[in-house]
Order: structure tokens, then C-alpha cells, then sequence
């Protein structure tokens, strides 16, 4: 008996360890990971026991206690706590380019941690960059329109984007949009006349990575 429990008490401590060691090359291995360490990645700040939704995604990347390198632009450009900003941005580094070794990207104040939708980049940050930090389908403009409107929405990371517009019942009524578009501001004018469209209410889709949004707008002629 004595024997089992020394045999146990050598497992726990071998085990505590290797939790301890995969902790420190796992929080390494993400830009600006030491802010949040664990909680990057586990819903208890500890470490180890339940993933949240950003270590879900990581634990697909990786070999069970593998020491592959996981960041790059797919993941950054998921919003893995869909709180409408991508990993990417959450962790200061929205096209993913940032690798192991390197010094930390961004502003390490505003790092947010990907795997909690509670903590999100500060609004007020965000609007004064350059680039968009999170994706978003605006409004058309004018709505009402006849005969055209302009669509805008913004990317925060590079990838394919389709913007399709339907009927109310769902029927596709013209392709606006299928390409690889970079990170940036865009609008594109959307005209009834070139589809002979009669009044009334139709809806466009914008879809880009994991994100994906469908807004009204109202022809009347």
C-alpha cells in the first residue's frame, strides 16, 4: 500500500510538471500571450481543465502535447468568442503574421483575451487606427433607393469575401461579390435597373472567413 501511494504521489507530481512546462511553450507560442497566459486558452486562469473557445481552436492545430507553432493568419482571422472582433485583433497582430522569437505586436494595452467574449479591444482604440478592427456590414445608402445604393463594409483581415443580394424569400438575386479582398474599407454600388428589379424588400449578404451578416434594404420605384 505504502508502495501504491509513493507510485501515485510520483504520477501527480510528474503530471503537475508537464502541465507547468506545456503552460510556458503554449503561452510563447501567441502574440502577446503572456498577458492573459492560460486564460488564453483554459476558462480557469490556472491552467489545464476545460478549453474555452480560443483553446478549442488552438487544441485543433496541435498534436496532443505537440510543440508545433499554431499562430498564423487563419486563426487570427477567427472570431473564436464571437464578440465581433477577430483573435488577430484581440492579440494585437489582426493579419497573423507575428511568429515565435519575435517581439511582441501592437499595443500591449490593448490586448484583449480571445477566448472571453467579456474582454474586447477598447472601442475608443479601435476608431482612431487606420484599419478596421473587426468586420462589419454597414447599412446601404440611401434606403429607401431607386434605382442604386452603395453597400460598405469594412475587413480586418485579408481573405475571399462574397456579397450576395436575395429576395424576402431567400431566392439569390444578383452575385456582387466573390474575391480575395485585403484589410481595408470598401462600398460597392449596387444598381436594380442592371437585375430589373420591381419595388420592394431585398436583402444583402456579406460573408468573410468565419463571419457572416445579411442586412434590408427597400427598392421603390
Amino acid at each position: 500500500m505504502k508502495k501504491l501511494i509513493t507510485t501515485t504521489v510520483i504520477a501527480l507530481f510528474l503530471f503537475s510538471i508537464s502541465v507547468i512546462i506545456s503552460r510556458s511553450f503554449r503561452v510563447e507560442k501567441i502574440p502577446n500571450g503572456n498577458k492573459f497566459s492560460c486564460a488564453n486558452c483554459h476558462i480557469s486562469s490556472s491552467g489545464g481543465g476545460p478549453r474555452n473557445s480560443f483553446g478549442k481552436a488552438v487544441e485543433s492545430r496541435v498534436t496532443p502535447g505537440g510543440f508545433q507553432d499554431f499562430w498564423d493568419s487563419d486563426l487570427a482571422s477567427l472570431d473564436s468568442d464571437g464578440d465581433g472582433f477577430s483573435n488577430g485583433v484581440e492579440l494585437q497582430d489582426p493579419n497573423g503574421t507575428w511568429r515565435p522569437g519575435q517581439p511582441n505586436p501592437g499595443n500591449p494595452n490593448q490586448v484583449s483575451n480571445p477566448g472571453d467574449p467579456n474582454s474586447k479591444p477598447s472601442i475608443t482604440f479601435v476608431e482612431t487606427t487606420d484599419y478596421p478592427y473587426q468586420y462589419k456590414l454597414y447599412d446601404n445608402y440611401p434606403n429607401p433607393f431607386n434605382p442604386e445604393t452603395i453597400i460598405r463594409y469594412q475587413l480586418p483581415v485579408a481573405g475571399k469575401v462574397i456579397l450576395k443580394v436575395y429576395d424576402i424569400l431567400g431566392n439569390e438575386i444578383a452575385s456582387l461579390l466573390n474575391e480575395y479582398k485585403e484589410a481595408g474599407n470598401y462600398e460597392i454600388t449596387f444598381s436594380a435597373d442592371k437585375f430589373n428589379l420591381q419595388s420592394g424588400v431585398y436583402l444583402y449578404r456579406l460573408q468573410s472567413g468565419h463571419f457572416s451578416e445579411t442586412k434590408k434594404m427597400l427598392l421603390i420605384k
